[in-house]
């Protein structure tokens, strides 16, 4: 194997439905001698699986049945994996005893699914002909804080194992398969990393490596000027800076999560989003300056505006800080706050509008404020370096249709009702990206 560096390739569940593609995509590089990584997500479905077995247990399937359907998912399953398949038999009947099962147990009964997708593919790759390993990441040395659902990568405990252990596969001329999505936290117990973990262990293994690049692998999926669903005039965008792509993941674009960029911009490697069906779908995301910034816009739906008006609000010592501490204390997160000098807005997932609007009714019994409805409304945001200069190019029309307007160095963000959203996103989709692309280069 060549001095070249390493390329860690990061497969999803609907990848690995065509592991053919995939194969081929991996012999591709090694025959160019080019040392592979391999990062896997749980298989189509799986995830699903065990997550109904965590809340509704009673009404589950019973363990011996679960193990049955993880079998028929995971055809030609290798002896290696036959501890996973305990696994999930011995913490699933653990569940269906709990009411609530606390979150170390629902961590560590998800985290099968993808050490059972990383044995069947290691063993995919040894029936094509690749020498593979399948590497379990907390077993590796990949370290967490202590968050489950929601921990965070620790680059520097977790770089001298993560290391060793891949780099003695490399050496050997083995391909190693590892978990993506959990890892294990500094007190020693598994934890999962949420929504878009299998990306974000891709991102923080490809750093740890000091690799080339990290190409997370889609099926039929492109990072796009607007989500094609709702502008069919929308394209694939061929760069990103890291942070015009994290502003784009947190707007609402589903194709990544924010947490991904961090390690992959703290080391400097390059990502690539790659389509596995259509190859010149591609996105590469790397440092400012380097080509032309793109635009985008996205959508991020549905979502409950529910404002407090208290008159000299804004003035009122720690008013934020006491509405945060107690939207914590009862799980709800913020999307986004307006302000004003009499209002306070809050941007919240439908779900949690019923206790927020709670929480800040507690808040106006004491301050003589009033709490309004909760409002359904979209965040519809246009993206980019320099997109502030741009603002000018709206329509006059436009800027009264926004309930509230946010802004960053690379982003414009519109409150809209959400019935008007999509008809808002494309006019901003034909003023910052249609148009522009039109306009002659100076």
């Amino acid at each position: 194997m060549s001095a070249r560096r390493t390329v860690v390739l990061k497969f999803g569940g609907e990848s690995l439905a065509e592991p053919a593609l995939v194969v081929a995509r991996i012999r591709a590089l090694r025959r160019a001698r080019i040392p592979v990584v391999v990062v896997v997500s749980a298989r189509a479905g799986v995830t699903d699986l065990l997550n109904r077995a965590l809340e509704a247990p009673a009404a589950s399937r019973a363990p011996a049945s679960l193990v049955a359907e993880l079998e028929r998912t995971h055809p030609g399953l290798p002896a290696s994996a036959r501890p996973a398949l305990e696994a999930v038999r011995r913490l699933s009947a653990r569940a269906g005893r709990r009411r609530r099962p606390e979150p170390s147990l629902r961590d560590e009964l998800l985290s099968q699914g993808e050490r059972l997708a990383a044995h069947w593919f290691a063993n995919e790759l040894s029936v094509a002909g690749l020498e593979a390993v399948a590497v379990e990441a907390d077993r590796m040395g990949l370290t967490t804080d202590s968050s489950h659902g929601a921990a965070r990568i620790l680059l520097e405990p977790s770089e001298a194992p993560v290391r060793r252990t891949l780099q003695r596969h490399l050496r050997a001329g083995r391909v190693p398969v590892v978990t993506g999505f959990f890892g294990r936290s500094v007190r020693g117990r598994v934890t999962t990393l949420g929504r878009g973990g299998s990306d974000y262990s891709a991102s923080a293994i490809a750093a740890l490596l000091g690799a080339a690049r990290v190409e997370l692998v889609k099926r039929n999926v492109a990072i796009a000027t607007a989500d094609p669903r709702l502008v069919p005039g929308a394209r694939p965008v061929p760069y990103l800076s890291y942070e015009e792509a994290e502003e784009i993941a947190q707007f609402g674009a589903r194709v990544l999560h924010p947490v991904t960029i961090e390690p992959a911009r703290a080391r400097q490697v390059p990502i690539y989003v790659r389509s596995l069906n259509h190859h010149p779908l591609l996105t590469v995301i790397g440092p400012a300056g380097r080509h032309a910034s793109s635009r985008a816009v996205t959508l991020l739906a549905p979502l409950r505006l529910v404002s407090l008006r208290i008159a000299g609000g804004r003035q009122r010592a720690g008013l934020l800080a006491e509405i945060t501490r107690r939207l914590v204390a009862v799980h709800v997160n913020l999307a986004a706050v307006v302000t004003t000098e009499a209002v306070l807005g809050l941007l919240v997932d439908p779900a949690d509008a019923r206790r927020t609007r709670q929480v800040l009714d507690r808040i106006a019994r004491t301050s003589g404020a009033v709490v309004g409805q909760p409002v359904p409304v979209a965040l519809v945001s246009a993206v980019g370096e320099g997109i502030l200069s741009e603002i000018h190019q709206l329509p006059r029309r436009y800027l009264p249709k926004a309930e509230g307007l946010l802004a960053t160095a690379r982003s414009i963000s519109f409150l809209i009702r959400e019935e008007a959203a999509v008809a808002a996103l494309r006019e901003l989709h034909d003023v910052f990206v249609a148009q522009r692309r039109a306009r002659p280069r100076s």
